[in-house]
């Protein structure tokens, strides 16, 4: 050990492609809002209606209640788990938007203060 305990601790540059990152954050976003808008369309819609209808031309009746309600009860259960995919989607896009912002400004910041800390002759003009 050379006294700070990184021997085995390689040093590695980290770099993050910021345009890429806000490009994934963007199709989570809009998986979110498609997720949103199915979610919304399946609670507007009264599922197992055609199923309410227990009498048959011929006088005979047949006990559809059940099934109705089962479909009623997918489509709640459906959309319910629609919007926490949503949710997730959209706290996964604010991550990635938030985390590639944070870098971008970090790195603006760090060129700053590199820039300050080279002489004015050994200033690095890549």
């Amino acid at each position: 050990m050379d006294g700070n305990g990184a021997d085995d601790v390689v040093s590695r540059r980290i770099s993050m492609d910021t345009a890429q990152v806000s490009a994934v954050s963007a199709y989570y976003r809009r998986s979110s809002l498609v997720l949103s808008a199915v979610a919304d369309d399946l609670a507007t819609r009264d599922f197992g209606t055609w199923a309410r209808d227990s009498g048959v031309p011929d006088g005979n009746s047949v006990a559809f209640g059940p099934l109705a309600a089962a479909y009623a009860g997918m489509s709640t259960a459906l959309s319910r788990r629609l919007r926490v995919q949503a949710a997730a989607a959209a706290a996964l896009a604010d991550s990635l938007r938030n985390s590639a912002l944070a870098m971008a400004d970090g790195d603006g910041r760090a060129a700053v203060e590199i820039a300050r800390a080279l002489p004015a002759s050994a200033k690095d003009v890549r």
